[in-house]
C-alpha cells in the first residue's frame, strides 16, 4: 500500500503534537515493514525536528533542513504533487494547498480537536489560514484522536458523510521511572508541560501552588516549554509570593525523560485537550497525574489520575495536598498510571492506521 503523508506540518511546526504523531506513524511504517506500508519520499525542506533528527525518518522521508518557517512553506505553496502513484494521502494540516496534492489518492484526514470551532475566542493567526471544514467535506475518512474530538467534530458536523475512526496516539517507551533526573531542575517539583495562554489555565495552578507552599516550603514549580514568562504572569506569580519558587525552563527531548520521572506530580489543568500526550508521558514514567475532568483528558487517564473541576484553583489544591501527603496514595497513582500508559502505544495506533487505510481502499 503506497501511503504519502504531506509535508504540511513539517514545514510550519518544529516541535508539537501533531508532528510528533506524523513522526511517531513514520517511525512505525519504516521499522515495520510487516504492516505493509510503503511510505513516500516528501523531497522537501523542512522545519521540524522530530523527522529532522532521527536518521531513519530524515533519510527515508528525504527531508533537509529549511532553516525557516518561511522558506519551507514557500516550497510547500508552490510545489506540484505527483498525480499518480499514491493510493492513499495522509494530510498533515489543514493549509489551502493541501487539498489540491495528490489529487488520484483516497484522502485520510485526522482532527486532533476542535477548539477553534467550540472556543472561537482561542483562535490563532494560523487558524484563519486554514480550510479544516473543506478537508473533512473532501475526507474519504476521518480520524480522530479520541472520542471526545470525535464527539465535538460530530457536533460542529452533523451531517458528515465520510466514516469517522478513533484511533488514540501512543507513547513512546523511552517514558518510564527508571531514569536519571536532570541537573538543572530542584530535588522537589510540581511538573507543568507546555503553553500557559487562554484555556491551558496556568492561572489556576499558579493559584493552586500558591495556596499549598506554606505546607510544603521547599516544593517548586517547574514550567517546561511554553515560552519565558510574561510580565503579566511575573506580576501574578509576584502578587501570589511564588516567584521565588517558580521556574521556566526549556528541555530537550532526552531531559524531558528525567523531567517527568522525577517529578513529585504533574499537573494538567487545561480546560480542553484533544488527546492529552503529557498526560501519557507522566503516567508512563511513573509520576502521580492530577488532570482537569474536561473533554479527553479523563479519557486517556482513566483511574489512573486524579481529577479537579476546571477552573478551579481550591479544587487543584486538594488534589495536589492529597498527593503530597500521602506516600501510599502516590505510590497506587504511579503503578496505575504505568498500567494504564501501557495501553497506548504507537505500534498500535500505527496498526489502527493500517486498518483505517485498508477500509478506505476496500469500499
Amino acid at each position: 500500500m503506497r501511503v504519502a503523508f504531506d509535508e504540511q506540518i513539517f514545514a510550519i511546526q518544529p516541535y508539537g503534537g501533531i508532528s510528533r504523531m506524523f513522526a511517531e506513524l513514520a517511525q512505525q511504517f519504516i521499522s515495520e515493514p510487516d504492516l505493509g506500508i510503503q511510505l513516500l519520499p516528501l523531497n522537501a525542506p523542512v522545519i521540524n525536528r522530530y523527522a529532522l533528527d532521527q536518521p531513519d525518518i530524515r533519510q527515508h522521508l528525504a527531508v533537509r533542513d529549511a532553516g525557516h518557517e518561511y522558506y519551507s512553506l514557500t516550497r510547500y505553496f508552490m510545489r506540484i504533487r505527483p498525480r499518480r502513484g499514491q493510493d492513499i494521502v495522509h494530510n498533515t494540516f489543514y493549509l489551502p494547498h493541501g487539498l489540491a496534492s495528490y489529487p488520484g489518492a483516497k484522502r485520510i484526514v485526522t482532527i486532533h480537536d476542535m477548539i477553534p470551532e467550540m472556543m472561537p475566542e482561542t483562535r490563532r493567526r494560523l487558524d484563519f489560514l486554514t480550510l479544516k471544514k473543506h478537508y473533512v467535506q473532501r475526507a474519504d475518512h476521518i480520524i480522530c484522536v479520541s472520542e471526545a474530538t470525535r464527539d465535538d467534530l460530530l457536533e460542529i458536523y452533523p451531517t458528515l458523510k465520510a466514516p469517522v475512526s478513533v484511533v488514540h496516539h501512543g507513547v513512546h517507551p523511552r517514558f518510564t521511572p527508571d531514569v536519571d533526573s536532570v541537573s538543572q531542575l530542584p530535588s522537589k517539583y510540581l511538573l507543568f508541560v507546555g503553553n500557559r495562554r487562554g484555556y491551558k489555565d496556568a492561572d489556576v495552578l499558579f493559584q493552586a501552588f500558591a495556596s499549598i507552599t506554606q505546607g510544603f516550603p521547599d516544593l517548586e514549580l517547574v514550567l517546561v516549554g511554553g515560552g519565558p514568562l510574561s510580565a503579566y504572569e511575573r506580576e501574578l506569580l509576584r502578587k501570589l509570593s511564588i516567584e521565588q519558587h517558580t521556574r521556566q525552563v526549556n528541555l530537550s527531548d532526552a531531559d524531558m525523560v528525567g523531567a517527568y520521572a522525577h517529578a513529585e506530580a504533574f499537573v494538567f489543568p487545561s480546560r480542553f485537550e484533544g488527546f492529552g500526550i503529557p498526560a501519557l508521558e507522566a503516567m508512563a514514567s511513573g509520576t502521580p497525574t492530577v488532570l482537569a475532568a474536561a473533554t479527553s483528558l479523563p479519557e486517556v487517564g482513566g483511574e489512573a489520575a486524579l481529577y479537579f473541576e476546571p477552573g478551579k484553583s481550591e479544587d487543584l489544591a486538594g488534589q495536589l495536598t492529597r498527593i503530597l501527603s500521602d506516600p501510599d496514595l502516590r505510590a497506587v497513582l504511579s503503578e496505575a498510571g504505568m498500567r494504564r500508559a501501557a495501553g497506548f502505544t504507537w505500534h498500535q495506533s500505527a496498526i489502527s492506521h493500517v486498518n483505517v487505510y485498508r477500509e478506505v481502499l476496500a469500499s
